[in-house]
């Protein structure tokens, strides 16, 4: 039996025995695109997998579940590794829901790999009474979350203080982040 040719039920089967990436991958797009909720542990299991063919497979099935996902994500997210933590904090990211707020700050402070704090500042971009812990994340020691602090901020200069805040950037280190937010200044 081909891989193309299995059902939901023997493409959960096979994860089990499947040693190879391409295998994984084909198996594991089979289980993402039935969309169905039996399949939100063993794509939060295959979010530990050093493949980022998968992960791609995986963050896009887990956001196509949407809402029966965030909590068994948000379950396991403490043990993760930083690299399964980020790739979770995409998929919680793509399905907007609020329930990971509370780990969004949390990690934006506690995290020690800049892309998941990157992607807790997109995640905590999505609730309006996040400014303070978004203008928090401009004082971050990596530039690119930073950046991504500024493209967030950029979207809310509406809000009392953010555009005083965003233009006492333009001493940052970082040349990119300053001409970053040139940009989001003038375009405002």
């Amino acid at each position: 039996m081909t891989t193309n040719s299995l059902t939901f039920e023997q493409a959960l089967a096979k994860l089990a025995t499947v040693h190879n990436s391409a295998e994984r991958i084909a198996v594991m797009q089979i289980v993402a695109s039935a969309q169905d909720p039996r399949g939100i542990e063993p794509m939060i299991r295959a979010l530990s997998y050093n493949d980022a063919g998968l992960f791609e497979v995986v963050v896009s099935g887990l956001i196509a579940i949407g809402e029966p996902a965030v909590q068994p994500i948000l379950d396991c997210i403490d043990a993760m590794d930083y690299g399964a933590r980020y790739q979770a904090f995409r998929a919680l990211v793509g399905v907007g829901d609020s329930r990971p707020r509370n780990s969004y700050a949390h990690w934006l402070k506690a995290d020690i790999a800049p892309s998941v704090r990157r992607i807790c500042v997109k995640g905590l971009g999505q609730f309006e009474d996040t400014l303070d812990l978004l203008l928090e994340a401009l004082k971050d020691a990596d530039w690119s979350v930073r950046y991504c602090a500024v493209l967030v901020l950029g979207q809310r200069q509406h809000q009392s203080g953010v555009r005083t805040t965003l233009e006492a950037l333009k001493e940052d280190p970082e040349r990119t982040v300053r001409l970053k937010l040139a940009q989001v200044l003038e375009a405002s």
